[in-house]
């Protein structure tokens, strides 16, 4: 079930000056702020937290159904995402048109979108024509962009590692003893290795959780939106608007790999170390049971049985 309003051709929509209220069947559900600061291609959802609990579209809040209560499809979203505060978008949490928003904390009255459209084809905002951009700025923006691929590059050889790490831990959290090394093996040794081993428990879990996100990175919306940026305004010299907001996504983009790439080596070091530890303690449990399987031998050998 849709909810109405009233559809508008954004492009000819003028900065908002208060809330435009959203309704469903004659009641507020949502607030909707045009081109904030002077941003022709952006705007704001607002939801308060008695939407979500209305029985009929509580389940069904997504950005999506509220761009279309304004006449705005999904293919002409750029990016979505959920303010962390108030009026802020800098920090916000990316969201996929279609998903659901999430439930909000108990402290919490609404929840804000930040949504950037895409221009129109062959539209270009008022006043771009003017604008010179010192050649300073493309060149930081250059250098930005060739050091998130350097480091894109460092997290992918990481992931690769984590993968074949991974699979060499799961080899040893479930490797068993032989018949040999059961009968024989010392009851320290034992304890030392199924102590060593259920570290892994926990540790492959971090593991997993890097290889997820160094895999969702290359196809991230941000990640896609900077790229875009780099390819169509930064390499040709073409001017974009909110030049300064830019900078940020391209300073936020490599600071994002950045902590993905420590994060990477992090784990990856925890998880080497934990599995130099399982293989020590079971090279240990092998050599110990080795020594009293030939000791065993030996008694036998003299005394031809062994009690």
């Amino acid at each position: 079930m849709e909810p109405v309003g009233n559809n508008v051709n954004f492009s000819e929509q003028p900065p908002s000056k208060q809330w435009a209220a959203l309704k469903y069947r004659g009641a507020n559900f949502a607030g909707v702020w045009f081109k904030p600061e002077g941003e022709p291609f952006a705007l704001w959802l607002r939801v308060p937290r008695k939407s979500f609990e209305l029985s009929v579209i509580g389940q069904q809040l997504t950005p999506e159904l509220l761009l279309r209560a304004v006449g705005i499809s999904a293919e002409e979203v750029e990016f979505c995402r959920l303010a962390e505060a108030s009026g802020s978008d800098a920090n916000g949490s990316p969201i996929e048109p279609g998903h659901l928003l999430p439930p909000l904390p108990d402290d919490v009255t609404h929840c804000d979108l930040y949504v950037g459209l895409k221009p129109a084809p062959g539209v270009a905002p008022e006043g771009i024509e003017e604008l010179e951009i010192p050649e300073a700025k493309w060149q930081y923006l250059e250098g930005r962009w060739s050091a998130i691929l350097v480091v894109e590059a460092s997290v992918d050889a990481q992931r690769l590692s984590a993968e074949t790490l991974r699979i060499e831990m799961d080899g040893s959290a479930h490797k068993a003893l032989a018949l040999e090394e059961k009968v024989n093996a010392l009851s320290s040794d034992l304890v030392q290795w199924n102590k060593a081993k259920s570290r892994i428990r926990y540790a492959v879990p971090k593991l997993r959780e890097f290889i997820h996100r160094a895999t969702w990175a290359a196809g991230a919306a941000e990640r896609k939106r900077v790229e875009d940026y780099f390819t169509n305004h930064v390499r040709p010299r073409i001017p974009l608007l909110q030049l300064d907001r830019v900078v940020a996504q391209f300073d936020a983009l490599l600071k994002n790999r950045q902590v993905l790439a420590a994060q990477g080596v992090l784990v990856s070091q925890e998880c080497r170390s934990i599995l130099a530890e399982v293989e020590g303690s079971y090279r240990t449990l092998q050599r110990n049971a080795a020594s009293k399987a030939a000791a065993k031998k030996s008694i036998t050998g003299k005394k031809g049985k062994y009690y």
